[in-house]
């Protein structure tokens, strides 16, 4: 499991990313291993563990949301999403995509692929990379398999000005946070992870236009235990608030989310601020 904390039980789901088996590094380094219990999945495994999921789960729309709540560098995203964008191109080439046939429509329903991922790490070298040993992040992965499949399944050279693309840097930036998903750290301090911000979608293919709100993983779980609890309550979890409603390749011009603050484990010996 990428990334893991030594005491979760993660639930991971993805497809392999595109490394051979000679590359795959399952161990960044002993003190990573030490300070954020990280050991990376096998790309075998993480086939397996997606083979037995029922074919439902690839549909394009609407697009199954998955959550990696340890993600590491993205080895689960990654296989994710090319599994989802291979749906996505296959329905394209059959004429069958709900929001049409044109280029334009396929970027709409990739977009729709990217944004039903999300995911959490507690390591910020995994998330975002950018450090030495690290310099290739989980959110660099993405974008760059989206760009890939633009070049070879829609003959689209994206660049930094693409509204596709910057709609896709707006999703992952927003869907894969740096945190922790366990309520306390080792030292029984709270982690804050009830503040982390969530982005909700509602992707509408006969108008191309997505509707998004904001909620936080406090108030997920608080209306999931709602849901299941046997008390009454007057004061139920607060709903997602509208964000931002607009064409698909519009999505950069929404306001943007900031996830707080959030201080990083201790690593090497080292506290940092994230």
């Amino acid at each position: 499991m990428g990334g893991m904390n030594s005491e979760a039980e993660v639930v991971e789901t993805a497809l392999v990313a595109v490394i051979e088996p000679t590359e795959e590094r399952l161990v960044k380094s002993t003190e990573r291993v030490r300070d954020l219990g990280e050991v990376f999945t096998p790309a075998a495994t993480v086939r397996e563990m997606l083979d037995m999921l029922p074919p439902e789960m690839w549909a394009v729309h609407p697009s199954p949301t998955f959550l990696e709540p340890a993600c590491g560098d993205g080895n689960f995203l990654v296989a994710i999403l090319e599994r989802k964008l291979k749906q996505v191109a296959s329905h394209h080439q059959s004429a069958k995509l709900m929001a049409g046939k044109t280029a334009d429509a396929a970027q709409f329903h990739a977009l729709e692929a990217l944004a039903s991922i999300y995911a959490i790490d507690i390591s910020v070298d995994n998330v975002v990379g950018g450090t030495p040993g690290h310099e290739i992040g989980a959110r660099t992965r993405l974008l760059d398999d989206f760009v890939k499949w633009n070049i070879e399944v829609l003959q689209k050279h994206l660049t930094e000005r693409s509204p596709v693309l910057l709609a896709a840097k707006w999703i992952v930036e927003h869907n894969l946070i740096v945190g922790n998903m366990l309520p306390l750290n080792a030292e029984g301090k709270p982690t804050g992870r009830n503040n982390i911000p969530l982005i909700e979608y509602r992707f509408e293919p006969l108008t191309q236009k997505i509707v998004i709100a904001k909620t936080t993983l406090g108030d997920v779980i608080d209306a999931s235990i709602a849901e299941t609890s046997n008390e009454l309550t007057h004061f139920g979890p607060l709903g997602p608030t509208f964000l931002w409603e607009g064409k698909a390749l519009k999505l950069a011009e929404a306001e943007r989310v900031v996830a707080p603050r959030l201080k990083g484990p201790v690593r090497n010996g080292v506290r940092r601020n994230q």
